[in-house]
Parts: structure tokens; sequence; C-alpha cells
């Protein structure tokens, strides 16, 4: 795979090439050190992974290295004939980093970044890089929810949930029926549309008892949502869920 280093065998570890050129010797006898002084830099690129099909997908990633790894990760749905993700968009992630997003695709790819940030650090190294894939959804249910309680407007509330989601994938509601009465509120018919892709997310609901059913109304509605659960970066640059 294409990176800034060599893998030296006998250590089995992933190192950074030496700085110096052969202008850089006078002599023979200058010549002392095959690896020569350490660059201050290491970037490793892995192979292309694929996932066997196209989904949001949470991104792990387990890193055996001397510094913290920065990431950036490539991705996309289909790949060339030379193997090359096609139209590839690409994802950073650095140490610490909270969230990170799940990503869309099937086809992915790792760039691993080291660096010193002084002099005195220890010589870029990478001994393991273990990237894995994770499309396991959670389930969290909200019952009776009165809508007029949310923030917003009438028939366009923001909701959110009581717990900490990722992605959000699949939201189903199911309207509660309203009294059934002579007034022309108790007549109302609640419909809800979701937009999922706002954050947080929105609940547009109309009466579909009114003329043109565009009249919007707040209701009493429960709500099941799936989602994938949240990642972060930790300080060595290790992708993992948060726990």
């Amino acid at each position: 795979m294409p990176g800034t280093g060599y893998f030296d065998i006998s250590n089995s570890v992933y190192v950074t090439k030496g700085t110096q050129t052969w202008s850089s010797y006078a002599t023979w006898t200058a010549f002392t050190q095959w690896s020569g002084t350490p660059s201050s830099t290491l970037q490793f690129t892995t192979q292309v992974y694929d996932l066997g099909y196209v989904d949001f997908v949470n991104t792990l990633l387990s890193i055996s290295a001397s510094l913290p790894a920065s990431t950036n990760i490539t991705y996309g749905t289909t790949v060339d004939s030379a193997g090359a993700i096609v139209g590839a968009t690409t994802y950073a992630v650095t140490p610490g980093q909270n969230p990170v997003n799940a990503l869309y695709g099937r086809y992915f790819q790792f760039e691993i970044n080291l660096a010193q940030s002084s002099a005195a650090d220890i010589a870029p190294s990478i001994s393991d890089i273990t990237p894995s894939f994770s499309t396991t959804l959670r389930t969290i249910t909200q019952a009776d929810i009165n809508t007029s309680t949310l923030t917003g407007s009438v028939g366009q509330r923001n909701l959110t949930f009581n717990v900490n989601t990722g992605k959000l994938t699949n939201i189903l509601t199911q309207a509660h029926i309203q009294n059934l009465g002579d007034s022309a509120q108790d007549n109302e018919v609640p419909i809800v549309l979701v937009d999922k892709s706002s954050t947080p997310v929105v609940l547009n609901i109309f009466d579909a008892d009114s003329y043109g059913k565009r009249r919007r109304i707040d209701c009493r509605l429960d709500v099941q949502a799936q989602f994938l659960p949240l990642l972060v970066a930790d300080s060595n640059g290790n992708i993992r869920e948060n726990t």
C-alpha cells in the first residue's frame, strides 16, 4: 500500500524513511546507519475495503502507533476497474474528535498520518491498523409525546430524544386518535410527516380532515427510532463507540 515509510521486517513495524539523501554524505565513512535520521512524519494508506452493500455505517478503527494518529477516511459507492473509489469523499478524524460521524457508502479506505509535535517525541511508527464496520442499530422509543410542548411552531415541531443518538436511520410515528366530538378541534385527524435530514428531527403535523389537508396542528404521538451509536476518537486516534 502507498505510504511515506517502509516496513521494518526485523521488528514487524512500519517506520519512516531517513531524511538523508546521497548528497548528504561527503564520504562512505559518513554513512554509518542504514535507516538514517527518522522523518518527523509518517503516512500510510490502507487497501480499499468492500462492505458488500451501500448503507450508513460506523467505521471503527484500532491503531497501534508510537504517536497519536489522524485519519482521512475516503469512501464512496462504486470503484473503477483499477479498484479506486469513484467520486470519493474524504472525512477527516483527529485525536479526541467527538463526535465521529457515520458515513454512507460501500467502499472505504483509510489514510493514517503521524507527526511529531516536537523533536523530543519518539519517531513515528505503526505496528497495526485494524478497521471494522458496524451497521448494528439501536432502538429508542418515546411514548405519549404532546407535540405542543416541543420547540418550534404549531405543526412544525423539533423532536429530540432522551438519550444521545448517532445517525438516525429509521423513524416511525403513531399519532393518537383525537377525541371524537362535535367541535372542530375534536374532529382533527393528525398526519405526521418526518424530516429526519434536519437536526433536530422535524415533525410536520397536518390535519387530514381540513380542506386542502395543509392546516398544521399539534397532537399526541408515540415515536420509535433506530440509530447507529455515536462514535468518538480517543486521544490516540482510535475510533470507537461513545460508551
